[in-house]
């Protein structure tokens, strides 16, 4: 292996802290070195922010000017309206003590350059490189010579128009968006072991409405052998460049070779030509099947008014040829048959296109108000569409595609989706009355046109910026819930939804146990339609709810949960709901570090995901990561108002800080937002904090709430006996201990009545079994740094000589959270 110092552009990298097993700018682990080319070099990168894969581009020296880095900024908020399976997603453009880079989504798949019959000498190879895989020598082993069974062997012409399709589909996509991509060649564009093909590389894209859409900026951008001739003229560009450039890789995937590739010629020389000599005979190409002559004379046509109008009409005319040709099996990256380009075998298909994942499109927002403030309704549309289209499995589609449904004329749902291939739209108004503003938002499904969803907002106008990011993220969150429906609905009857959505509902409610408890609901929807996914994820969801319920029935629920649990995991793999409750049965077996990757997952699926941001901002509570917990859960209650169940937890971060104002607040709103002051939970967090601070008449008050005799009454009544005797002898103790430990064997549940009592223990001064609690608590699942280290009736526990040994045992369980 040759020393890195060697290569000057790794020695410059290196001094700017780009190195393998290093991180970049304090948030990006360096895992590999993809390629260089003319703007820079891509690293594969681990983005620990989110504990994800991206690709990072550092850009060079020479390209980064101020003017330049202006563009790319523009050029990036462009490239980020761009949301399809078939276009790799660009984050962002960041810049780390004084060098610019971008962040685009990592495709881990091959440049289509490798599927090109033979590799071109004249070629230059810096102008070739992928964005995302490193560059193939000439006689490197990673690109053996064709043949016939090898993954590199030339494309059938079959699979070659499949190839189009999808590039078309994501070229699509980003023309909607107003983003013409400008640079496409097979080195943009990468296949993966699965099929998908994926553009790469939206670095220079520009936007079809910009005033600087020329490619004058200090030289060409774009690589020559692939320009339109309107490209290389140095005109005014739009989507139509593209498609010229998709025909040029379409004759070369067929042939090996560019049209009009003279021998020695360079890729300038050739590109030039292009603009006066006629188009070859491509009926000449005995690789080019008949039926994509037409095609392939319309792509690569001089004139723009000759090229298909735009990548839709490209779609269908490639569409037809499959329907004609059939489908061909396996993937591009395995080993396959001789190409044949004699008579395909003709096929009753009636569609290449089928849409996988939901689908969905944003109406732009009616506006009622002074004309003067309509961009807000304008800004809440693209807010909304940002944030959809960060949920994974959903494809949004761009507010290029919906801008011509703005006008107050028909919105009917199944004509506008019938026109955009979707299967949801959202439709909203914005009304502004003085500085009041008023934001309305429904789900329609586009099958049947009917009404899935709707909600009302309210808010001041000085707040707008605030309201759009919230109200976006809120929207997202119901939205995506009730898209669940819509993509699985083909896996249930009616019947199934109703009893699914009963089940979710006494899911919020906590009540999970019993005949019409969430548990045996979702059972029963399952029952029905054993395929139904959300079904599998709420029921895994439910019965780690019950397992930890000490009220719950006879059931084993352990049993049930890891059985759920593990059921959702292998068939509901792609719900958010199935990592939180991965998640969830994790923590109650103190495998916190598993909880934290089931949580990040489960964000990145959904990162409106409201119960994940409220269990993940519980847990950073307890791990004594306060101001990460608070944003969680702050955030959580934000998307979804219902969702209450933290404010205790925000309430005991006060009152462990000895601020019990802050607390008595908290837990005042808690109480007026469930509407009821005998929730067992709350009651005996109040009783704990009212011991906290040796007020013990507010002890007695609290039990008193509860109804005398019940099963919750009878659950903490040792523990309230213990803070309140006037005297206690060993024999209350015993059977204090007793009592909890005949409580259901939950590990996280036991941690909870092991905290209780070593606070009850510590505050009738028997240190000794309150220690023993604690290091009992700390052998198992505690994960609670914040009450270990604050909790005042722990005090006396925490100079004794075994007290650094129950910290150090929780803290490193704490450590696995502190990341997220």
């Amino acid at each position: 292996m040759s020393d890195p110092t060697d290569d000057p552009d790794a020695t410059v990298e290196m001094r700017i802290g780009v190195v393998v097993g290093r991180r970049f700018a304090d948030r990006y682990e360096v895992e590999a070195l993809l390629g260089r080319g003319g703007m820079g070099s891509v690293y594969r990168v681990r983005d620990r922010a989110v504990d994800e894969i991206v690709a990072l581009k550092l850009l060079d020296g020479s390209v980064a000017t101020p003017e330049a880095i202006e563009r790319f900024r523009r050029e990036v908020r462009l490239a980020r309206r761009v949301t399809h399976r078939n276009a790799a997603r660009t984050y962002d453009l960041g810049e780390w003590q004084g060098h610019h880079y971008l962040t685009m989504e990592n495709v881990d798949g091959q440049s289509l350059r490798e599927f090109v019959p033979r590799k071109l000498p004249s070629r230059p190879p810096a102008a070739e490189n992928s964005p995302s895989r490193p560059p193939a020598a000439e006689n490197s082993p990673s690109r053996p010579p064709a043949a016939e069974n090898s993954p590199m062997a030339p494309l059938t012409p079959r699979r070659v128009v499949d190839i189009a399709m999808q590039i078309a589909h994501g070229l699509a996509a980003a023309h909607q968006a107003g983003v013409v991509h400008r640079d496409l060649k097979p080195a943009n564009v990468l296949v993966e072991p699965a099929g998908r093909v994926v553009i790469t590389d939206f670095g220079i894209a520009r936007g079809t409405q910009s005033s600087d859409a020329t490619l004058h900026t200090g030289g060409l951008l774009g690589t020559p052998a692939y320009m339109a001739p309107e490209q290389l003229a140095g005109e005014l560009v739009d989507g139509r460049a593209d498609l010229y450039a998709l025909g040029l890789i379409v004759f070369e995937l067929l042939t090996g070779k560019l049209p009009g590739e003279g021998e020695g010629e360079s890729a300038i020389a050739m590109a030039l030509a292009r603009l006066h000599r006629p188009l070859p005979d491509f009926a000449a190409e005995s690789a080019i099947p008949a039926l994509l002559i037409p095609v392939l004379e319309q792509l690569l046509a001089r004139e723009l008014g000759e090229r298909p109008a735009n990548a839709e009409a490209l779609i269908d005319m490639l569409a037809q040829i499959g329907q004609e040709w059939g489908p061909e099996l396996g993937t591009l990256g395995m080993p396959r048959a001789p190409a044949t380009l004699s008579a395909p075998p003709p096929t009753t298909t009636t569609s290449t296109a089928t849409r996988r994942g939901r689908t969905l499109a944003v109406l732009p927002f009616r506006y009622r108000g002074p004309e003067a403030e309509r961009p807000v309704a304008e800004a809440l549309s693209d807010e909304l569409i940002d944030v959809l289209s960060s949920i994974k499995g959903l494809q949004v589609t761009g507010s290029g595609a919906t801008a011509r449904f703005a006008s107050e004329g028909d919105r009917d749902p199944k004509t506008i989706g019938s026109e955009l291939g979707v299967d949801a739209i959202v439709d909203g108004t914005v009304q502004l009355s003085g500085q009041r503003l008023r934001i309305s938002a429904r789900l329609l499904d586009v099958e049947n046109g009917f009404q899935l969803w709707s909600e009302r907002y309210d808010g001041a106008l000085e707040d707008v910026f605030e309201l759009q990011d919230r109200l976006g993220k809120r929207i997202a969150e119901a939205l995506r819930l009730e898209l669940e429906h819509i993509a699985h609905r083909g896996d249930a009857s009616a019947e199934a939804i109703e009893v699914y959505l009963h089940a979710r509902g006494q899911a919020r409610q906590w009540e999970f146990v019993g005949d019409e408890g969430a548990v045996v609901l979702y059972e029963r929807c399952l029952a029905i339609a054993p395929e139904f996914k959300p079904a599998m994820a709420g029921l895994a969801i439910a019965c780690m709810r019950a397992w930890f319920n000490p009220q719950a029935d006879a059931r084993d629920w352990a049993s049930l949960a890891a059985d759920a649990v593990a059921r959702a995991r292998v068939d509901a793999a792609e719900l958010a709901e199935t990592h939180l409750a991965i998640a969830s049965l994790a923590v109650q077996l103190g495998n916190y570090a598993e909880a934290a990757s089931a949580l990040a997952q489960a964000l990145r699926i959904a990162p409106t995901y409201a119960a994940a941001h409220d269990y993940l901002g519980r847990l950073q509570l307890e791990a004594g990561q306060p101001d990460q917990g608070i944003r969680h859960v702050e955030l959580a209650m934000a998307l979804d108002p219902m969702l209450n169940w933290s404010r205790p937890d925000i309430a005991r971060y006060h009152a462990l800080r000895g601020d019990r104002p802050a607390y008595a607040a908290a837990m005042a709103e808690y109480v007026a937002a469930i509407g009821r002051d005998d929730y067992f939970p709350a009651v005996v967090q109040e009783i704990r904090v009212a011991s906290w601070f040796g007020d013990l008449d507010e002890v007695r008050a609290c039990y008193a709430r509860l109804s005398p005799g019940s099963s919750d009454a009878l659950a903490i009544l040792p523990h309230v006996q213990l803070l309140l005797a006037d005297t206690v002898d060993t024999e209350q103790v015993n059977r204090a201990l007793s009592h909890a430990a005949s409580l259901p064997k939950n590990p996280r549940f036991n941690a909870l009545v092991l905290q209780l009592s070593a606070e009850s223990l510590a505050f009738r001064g028997f240190d000794d079994l309150a220690m023993r609690c604690l290091i009992k608590a700390a052998e198992g699942v505690l994960v609670d740094h914040d009450w270990l280290e604050r909790c005042p009736l722990l005090a006396p526990l925490r100079v004794r000589s075994e007290y650094p040994a129950v910290r150090e045992l929780v803290l490193a369980r704490a450590r696995a959270i502190w990341g997220l």
